[in-house]
């Protein structure tokens, strides 16, 4: 039998068993006890980094994109911030990046970019969302044949001071491409 006690990490082995069996019953407890204790940091982690002043910074990126409103990122993004990988023909910086916003609504109407999860830890906040809205105009060297699509993306951003300093990101575009027809 396993007795855990109260408010510590120790266990006691009630059995006969010969000295050899009593130490792999305690490396075997050792590990569960280490297992556990690790699963409960983290459960306990998580929970901490719910809210932070980067969360809600980073939020304003998105925001940003759904509302097509570009100087939304002089609060968000680093003067030298860097994007990984860069956009087509895109330079290092915020004011660099201001673009993409407003040509992404030219390409995609009713563009909607929606946070389904937000992991905080510290100074690297990681978000995955979901992209969606209409073709409107030529993406990807596609013509648009006005259909709607969704897609996942995942960004993990890293702060310094208060604010984004680099972002690197990944979505699933050939998926879009294909529910925006430009396979058909």
């Amino acid at each position: 039998m396993i007795y855990f006690h109260d408010g510590s990490a120790e266990a006691t082995v009630q059995a006969r068993q010969s000295p050899s069996a009593n130490e792999a019953t305690k490396m075997v407890l050792q590990t569960f006890r280490s297992a556990a204790l690790a699963a409960a940091l983290l459960l306990t982690a998580s929970q901490g980094f719910a809210q932070t002043a980067n969360t809600e910074t980073v939020k304003l990126f998105y925001q940003a994109f759904s509302q097509n409103q570009p100087e939304l990122l002089d609060g968000v993004l680093a003067e030298n911030w860097e994007d990984v990988p860069p956009n087509e023909g895109q330079e290092i910086g915020r004011d660099a990046f201001k673009p993409f916003v407003t040509g992404f609504h030219q390409i995609f109407s009713d563009l909607t970019i929606v946070n389904d999860a937000i992991i905080d830890a510290g100074e690297t906040v990681v978000v995955r969302s979901t992209i969606s809205g209409t073709q409107a105009g030529t993406f990807a060297g596609f013509e648009s044949k006005g259909k709607p699509f969704s897609v996942m993306a995942i960004d993990i951003h890293q702060f310094k001071d208060g604010m984004v300093v680099k972002t690197w990101h990944v979505e699933s575009w050939l998926g879009g491409l294909f529910q925006m027809g430009a396979f058909e």
